[in-house]
């Protein structure tokens, strides 16, 4: 897997091997890219369940301005705190070693604010997905104006409205789907 655009463009990604995490396919990370570019330049961006980094770490490449990365495993936090080291982006990138519930939470009392915050999860946590975006739109962890994605399966598209969000687009890749949505 390698970086798409922006300052690592080229760079390989390194990513756990077995079945740990399913890491977005190059094809979804550039249509993704794609329709969210004028948002990224200065962002402070939360990717949750990030697995190995490689939507953060896009992020950080295009010129978001600081990424914090949620992920509970151990063994696949090492691997994106070496994503994090071999690209020189320790003073950039945060991992918070949380579950994503107790991040958000976490979050939410240090008064955090993102711009983006894009939601990877492993597909059959959908329901758990669900009730994490319902807390963040309660919360404010996002910013007014700002955006959240979240990939999933085509055939477990979320609602329209979920708390305070309203989807504005979702697109299909094969077997997965990207739900972009902002409060309104």
């Amino acid at each position: 897997m390698k970086i798409i655009a922006g300052t690592l463009k080229g760079r390989k990604v390194l990513v756990p091997t077995g079945k740990r995490v399913r890491p977005t396919g190059a094809k979804v990370k550039e249509a993704l890219f794609s329709i969210i570019a004028d948002e990224v330049h200065d962002a402070v961006v939360l990717d949750v369940f990030s697995g190995s980094g490689s939507v953060g770490i896009e992020a950080l490449s295009r010129g978001a301005d600081s990424c914090t990365f949620v992920e509970r495993d151990k063994s696949v936090i090492d691997v994106l705190a070496r994503n994090l080291s071999q690209f020189g982006l320790e003073d950039r990138g945060k991992i918070l070693p949380l579950e994503a519930k107790r991040a958000m939470k976490l979050l939410e009392k240090q008064n955090e604010r993102f711009d983006i915050i894009f939601l990877d999860p492993p597909y059959s946590y959908f329901v758990k997905t669900k009730r994490i975006v319902e807390s963040l739109s309660l919360g404010g962890i996002l910013a007014p104006d700002g955006l959240l994605v979240w990939e999933h399966a085509v055939e477990t598209t979320p609602r329209e409205t979920i708390g305070s969000f309203t989807r504005e687009r979702e697109k299909k890749y094969g077997d997965t789907a990207l739900s972009f949505y902002r409060v309104q």
